[in-house]
């Protein structure tokens, strides 16, 4: 299987193997930099810490390589650098072959889904052949059953500089097969190292995945969610003003300070991470591991290049022993940046050995009792990641903005809206304005809304409708979400909107012949108001009016309500109606100053009339502005 379109895509190659075995060596022979950077490892003579090289194979693409330690008391750095490599170069010392540490890395690219890889086995000037032949043969049989049990060996000489080009080769040949690159969501880094550049401020470096990284975007540092500018960018120490997925980048950074950010951190565009203390997960144990865990039991979880400490709980009735694997909810000392489908690497604290691992199911979880079938069908159901399912099970309850739906399933906000467009050609959902929900919940909801409706009317019949914020508290419903399930209903011929209330369509109210008087009165006092009416509290306290007569003269449409205690008789509306849509003619966009000077009245009664020329689809808000839509038919 070849790379298709991303063939010669960029990618990230990552060391492993026992200490001194030759990595950091070998990695300088291939690329002539030694990855070594701290005065601590070349003086022992072992990393320490990630190291870093690149060069350019021989088909053209760029491969960045992160040279890992290989001592025990350093895997937790190791950690820090394989979780966004796409191949692994595991060393083996031919004087040596497979190790301890060797057989620890290998379960770690295990656990971590690293399919392609490269053998080098090193020093083998040192050794006669038979003895070389020997060692690969005990590499198959450590190689056996694992990622990486195809992978071709290759031996090769750092000193002597033999094998070099046929490892070369053989990289190039492993990463042109890696299928292309499955990325989305956004840019993220996970941050391996932070330091400060004279004159430049703070650099963070890390291998790039999700999405492209600009000069100037706008990222946040996670799970701080502190918002930074990217003011520069390097790879392989040139100068660039865009990264592509694959990557070793080093990102200089406005808005924070080394003290302010830290490894483990992610640098993520927003929605590409989620801030969590709390994930559902599938691990599955070593074989190696001495037992099951217990419930409640903390071990030390390796996600990204963070490392938290992290307690156990079984979501399976049964702890999961040495060899298999199931569900389970990690809880974390502090929180971290995840998304659904990271990997993570689990660890003893003491003695401290890899034990098992898996991926994150759902990294925004819920606590959840041990054993329940219906909650391991669907932290399955999010492991699977199928966007139809999920946006099906987040809209099965209640309605919700396309933001909240995209947190809940913990996709990216275009994979969200098509799949709720795909739902909504399919008759499975619908969405209202800004608010989307399932067709069962929306009728529903609108069952329920009219049921609320006909319950007021009847128990009150000359009373006005409801607000949208007392119908909210009686369907335990957001304000804004039942406003807009209104005005889809009163678009349906099912109910009336008069101002901030709710009428239920075909309710009236009728008029006695005294009562006609006085709404006479209060039109002609409304009108005598000029540009800056009276309140309507004013107006009917000073005509003997009360609310209902109000509700009546609205509902057969010779008041129109802009708002609680504003009002305006059909014919003032009228004029008002006629100047701002002449206003608009002169520009495409107006304010509400520009609203208040055309009519001269005052902002309170401009602002009144823009917003509910608003709830009736006339106009638009777009920041100050507002946008003509159309014209108020119901009220020409």
């Amino acid at each position: 299987m070849t790379g298709g379109p991303d063939a010669l895509a960029p990618m990230t190659v990552g060391t492993a193997g026992h200490v001194d075995h030759g990595k950091s060596t070998l990695v300088e022979a291939l690329t002539s930099i030694f990855p070594d950077r701290l005065a601590e490892e070349r003086e022992r003579g072992l990393t320490i810490d990630l190291g870093f090289a690149w060069f350019t194979l021989p088909s053209g693409r760029e491969v960045s390589v992160v040279d890992v330690p290989g001592h025990e008391r350093f895997v937790s750095n190791m950690l820090a650098g394989v979780g966004g490599i796409d191949a692994v170069l595991l060393v083996i010392a031919a004087d040596e072959g497979v190790m301890p540490q060797t057989r620890e890395h290998l379960d770690i690219i295990d656990l971590l889904e690293i399919e392609s890889g490269v053998v080098a086995l090193t020093k083998a000037d040192l050794v006669e052949d038979e003895w070389v032949e020997l060692v690969q043969e005990d590499v198959r049989d450590a190689l056996a059953g694992s990622r990486l049990a195809d992978s071709p060996i290759v031996h090769v000489s750092a000193q002597a500089r033999t094998g070099l080009d046929e490892l070369v080769e053989t990289l190039d040949r492993v990463l042109t097969r890696r299928p292309a690159r499955t990325d989305g969501g956004g840019a993220r880094i996970p941050i391996d190292r932070v330091f400060t550049m004279p004159g430049f401020g703070t650099v963070i470096t890390g291998t790039l995945t999700g999405g492209p990284l600009h000069v100037g975007d706008r990222p946040s540092l996670y799970p701080s969610g502190r918002a930074v500018r990217v003011r520069g960018l390097q790879s392989h120490q040139t100068t660039i003003d865009a990264a592509q997925p694959g990557r070793r980048v080093a990102v200089n950074l406005g808005g924070t300070s080394p003290s302010q950010t830290r490894r483990g951190d992610v640098l993520a565009m927003p929605g590409a991470v989620l801030e969590t203390r709390r994930v559902d997960a599938r691990l599955r144990m070593l074989p190696s591991a001495p037992r099951a865990l217990k419930p409640g039991e903390d071990v030390a979880l390796h996600i990204g290049a963070a490392a938290r400490v992290a307690r156990l709980r079984l979501l399976e009735a049964d702890p999961i022993p040495p060899g298999g694997s199931g569900w389970v909810q990690w809880r974390l000392d502090a929180p971290i940046a995840a998304r659904r489908g990271d990997r993570y690497v689990i660890r003893r604290l003491s003695p401290a050995t890899t034990i098992g691992g898996g991926r994150v199911a759902r990294a925004l979880a819920r606590h959840a009792p041990r054993g329940d079938q219906a909650v391991l069908e669907a932290v399955a159901r999010a492991a699977a990641g199928d966007p139809a399912a999920l946006v099906r099970e987040a809209l099965a309850d209640e309605l919700v903005t396309l933001a909240q739906l995209a947190r809940r399933t913990e996709l990216d906000s275009a994979t969200t809206e098509q799949t709720v467009a795909d739902l909504a050609a399919a008759g499975e959902a619908r969405t209202l304005r800004s608010f989307v929900g399932s067709v069962q919940v929306i009728e529903r909801l609108t069952s329920e809304l009219l049921s609320t409706l006909r319950e007021h009317h009847e128990s009150d019949p000359g009373a006005m409708g409801l607000r949208t914020s007392d119908l909210a508290r009686s369907m335990d419903a957001p304000a804004e979400a039942i406003g807009e399930l209104a005005a889809a209903a009163a678009a349906e011929g099912l109910v009336r909107l008069e101002g901030p209330r709710v009428v239920l369509a075909g309710h009236t109210v009728e008029l006695t012949e005294a009562e006609e008087h006085r709404a006479q009165r209060l039109l002609a006092h409304l009108d005598q108001g000029g540009l800056t009416p009276p309140s309507l509290n004013e107006a009917l306290t000073a005509t003997g009016g009360n609310r209902r007569l109000a509700a009546a003269l609205a509902q057969d449409g010779r008041l129109v309500l802009l708002a609680a205690d504003i009002a305006l008789s059909r014919d003032t509306y009228a004029v008002w109606l006629r100047a701002v849509r002449e206003l608009f003619g002169t520009a495409p966009s107006v304010t509400v100053r520009e609203v208040r000077d055309t009519l001269g009245t005052s902002r309170k009664y401009a602002l009144a009339l823009l917003e509910y020329l608003d709830s009736r689809a006339v106009t638009r808000r777009v920041g100050d502005a507002r946008l003509w839509l159309g014209e108020d038919s119901e009220r020409k």
